[in-house]
């Protein structure tokens, strides 16, 4: 996750006057289940609802090229705030590989306005399954660690793309950084999400802050929108 910046009208960046009727950052982060497009690095992404951490959530999985479920990550949007609330990784045979579990306060508010940023720290516990290994051991045993995690996250305002098809007239961008923890001094990234979709694109950022276009990570068809 990652930081504000200027250049917003000519990224095309609409400013809230300007769009009366676009969504609010908790609507445009809002997930349909069912939903299911591909991407232009052969992976696919799928949204879900299903049980984490005893509470059904909306999720989004990460499905790459061959078919092979990789990830989903969990939110929770309620209370006028938005929850990022962890995420599970698997191995090929679909078994649980590790959990992220975040803290309460991985949170955003729903009604951020263009330009604002938000410092958000939390506890990042991971909970890994390690399978026994051929002639050396017959248990499944498992380990934890938690890490520490700021990050900044600013919410840039509004903009038209289309992808794969369809328009998108008021997608919110994001602008991410890590500030703090295990990922302090990394680079940023700019993630742009639309309602009911989720993530539809990604850039990365360089350290100075210039983006990366071979990095690029975008909506190329849609596969099911209910």
């Amino acid at each position: 996750m990652k930081a504000a910046w200027c250049g917003m009208m000519a990224a095309g960046v609409l400013a809230a006057a300007s769009v009366q009727a676009a969504p609010t950052v908790g609507e445009c982060m809002e997930l349909t289940t069912g939903i299911k497009f591909s991407k232009n690095n052969g992976d696919a992404q799928v949204n879900v609802e299903e049980l984490f951490e005893g509470k059904k959530q909306k999720g989004t999985q990460l499905i790459l090229n061959g078919g092979v479920l990789l990830a989903t990550s969990y939110q929770d949007i309620r209370d006028g705030q938005v929850f990022l609330t962890g995420n599970v990784h698997y191995n090929e045979d679909g078994t649980v590989r590790s959990k992220n579990v975040y803290t309460a306060q991985s949170a955003i508010p729903a009604n951020m306005r263009p330009g604002q940023e938000v410092r958000v720290q939390l506890s990042d516990t991971q909970t890994s399954t390690h399978y026994p290994l051929a002639g050396l051991s017959d248990k499944i045993t498992t380990s934890t660690r938690t890490d520490e995690r700021n990050v900044s996250i600013t919410f840039l305002g509004w903009e038209r793309l289309e992808l794969g098809g369809r328009r998108f007239p008021d997608a919110c961008k994001f602008e991410l950084h890590d500030i703090g923890g295990k990922s302090k001094g990394k680079s940023g990234e700019y993630v742009w999400y639309a309602q009911g979709f989720g993530v539809i694109m990604t850039d990365k950022l360089d350290k100075n802050g210039d983006v990366q276009p071979a990095y690029r990570i975008a909506l190329t068809k849609i596969i099911s929108a209910p």
